[in-house]
């Protein structure tokens, strides 16, 4: 690792004599104004000879930050402790987001950016953005949105709460309240409020005409099962319990002139692989089943992410969001429906049956998770 300052009149002539002394892949660790009787600029450069092939993070970062070399550098020391800058500049050009991109291509530019900050940050540095896209990014991280999201997203340059809201509701799918599938199961972690949540759902279909039917899966909490019979007596909706795939055939068979059916499942510790195979064998029978994975907004960041990595191989259509009333932000919902470009089916905002269910659009949820408010 080689670290040099430069002096020039201006940035122009300060990168040039970066470029001819460190190369084309130096990275620019800071810049500085000069004012007084001879005015000009101050550039810190440092060059990895040793780390050639990881050349495709620095300049992608600038960009992002919108702090295109040589206008601002968007990194500067923390302190002088550090062992040097990780990776050398890019040689391409930076992605651009848009609805019109793949979901893969937005996960590898958000892992790359991730691994990125985390990089900076073991080394020494910090992010430094112009004051205004700053103002953002902390106003974002404030409401828990993930670093590397909220960079991206500050990097738009939003210039008003509209304009951020509209910029988030394009990462952000919902999914139409009208069912594309007769039987509807949900999952998720344990006590995200499984059975509650069929009983707003059940009781929505039951106000639309809909002849409903309910099975329960949950045999292994103690209790879970007078819970959803209890509700099925109130809204007098027939209830099966089935212990196992073949048992769930026999049920739905059973209620095949229904127009929707709800399986309520198992809640338990989603790092439970004999759970997740359990799960995964309702699938092999072949039927066309809507998979809702349902997460509490209440819940850490880190779990969720964690708790959907291993649901992620089963077919799941949407993502909804519970206990959105116990919630102190809400920036986890950003998070997973970005990351994971799954569809935000619904929300819930309390125990009252039906009422506290929303089912609110891209632009409804982006308000809510910056303003930091459910209606």
């Amino acid at each position: 690792m080689k670290i040099k300052k430069f002096r020039a009149k201006t940035f122009s002539e300060a990168l040039t004599l970066v470029k001819r002394e460190m190369g084309r892949d130096a990275v620019i660790l800071s810049s500085e104004e000069q004012k007084g009787l001879v005015p000009g600029v101050e550039v810190t450069a440092a060059a990895d000879y040793e780390l050639e092939e990881t050349q495709a993070g620095q300049t992608a970062y600038a960009q992002y930050a919108g702090a295109s070399v040589p206008d601002k550098a968007p990194y500067r020391r923390q302190n002088t402790s550090g062992h040097g800058v990780s990776q050398a500049a890019a040689k391409r050009g930076v992605p651009v987001f848009s609805d019109a991109e793949s979901i893969t291509a937005i996960k590898e530019d958000l892992g790359s950016l991730k691994s990125l900050l985390e990089g900076m940050k073991k080394n020494g540095f910090e992010v430094e953005l112009p004051e205004p896209k700053k103002k953002v990014f902390r106003y974002l991280r404030k409401r828990a949105i993930r670093e590397e999201l909220a960079l991206r997203l500050s990097s738009q340059s939003p210039a008003s709460m509209r304009e951020l809201i509209t910029v988030m509701s394009k990462d952000i799918k919902t999914y139409d309240e009208v069912r594309r599938a007769k039987v509807v199961m949900l999952i998720g972690p344990t006590g995200v409020g499984k059975t509650t949540t069929i009983a707003k759902l059940a009781a929505r279909a039951i106000r639309n005409n809909k002849k409903v039917a309910m099975i329960n899966l949950d045999t292994y909490r103690i209790g879970a099962i007078e819970q959803i019979r209890i509700y099925s007596k109130i809204m007098r909706i027939p209830l099966d319990v089935a212990s196992d795939a073949e048992e769930l055939k026999k049920s739905l068979d059973k209620f095949a002139g229904k127009d929707l059916i709800f399986i309520d499942t198992t809640g338990r510790n989603p790092r439970d692989k004999k759970y997740i195979e359990e799960l995964r064998l309702i699938y092999n029978l072949d039927l066309l089943i809507e998979t809702h994975l349902l997460m509490s907004a209440s819940s850490d960041d880190d779990f969720l992410v964690e708790a959907y990595r291993h649901y992620k191989n089963l077919p799941i259509d949407c993502i909804a969001f519970t206990k959105t009333d116990e919630a102190v932000k809400y920036g986890s919902i950003y998070n997973l429906a970005s990351l994971y470009q799954k569809p935000v089916a619904y929300i819930t905002t309390g125990q009252s049956v039906p009422a506290d269910i929303e089912f609110p659009n891209s632009e409804r949820l982006a308000a809510m998770i910056l303003k930091n408010e459910v209606a």
